[in-house]
């Protein structure tokens, strides 16, 4: 979501080396940048969304808060939306998996399973949110 200033001249340098800056960072298993950055289509006013998977042993509130730091300052941008995916909301994953691109992978397996698993949720819930709204809207 927009906030303010643009995002910085060299975003893309910065985007290409934003997977070697949260790779150095314990906490993080697994990441995505996606929307406008996973699909290459940032323009000067767009944020940037990024998504981390979480070793579980770690507290989610600490590392977010670290995590907002590390991406912003790198990014030179405070126009950075930070999705927690162990804590994510199905419709948000489903979102992130349609546009996701991977820059951190320290397990493999473990980010096709929880892929696999999101994606399986995301499909049921659709079915289920187009069958509502249907029901919701069917009158007119």
């Amino acid at each position: 979501m927009r906030r303010g200033a643009p995002l910085p001249a060299d975003i893309d340098h910065r985007l290409a080396t934003l997977g070697t800056v949260l790779d150095g960072q314990p906490a993080v298993r697994f990441a995505y940048v996606f929307g406008g950055a996973g699909r290459r289509e940032l323009r000067p006013l767009s944020d940037v969304d990024v998504a981390v998977y979480l070793d579980e042993a770690v507290d989610p509130v600490q590392a977010r808060l670290d995590l907002i730091g590390v991406v912003t300052k790198h990014l030179g941008t405070d126009e950075v939306d930070l999705v927690i995916l162990n804590q994510a909301p199905t419709a948000l994953l489903g979102r992130v998996l349609q546009s996701r691109r991977v820059i951190v992978e320290r397990d493999p397996f473990l980010r096709h399973r929880f892929e696999s698993l999101a994606l399986r949720k995301f499909l049921d819930f659709r079915i289920f949110e187009r069958r509502t709204l249907d029901a919701r809207f069917a009158g007119g």
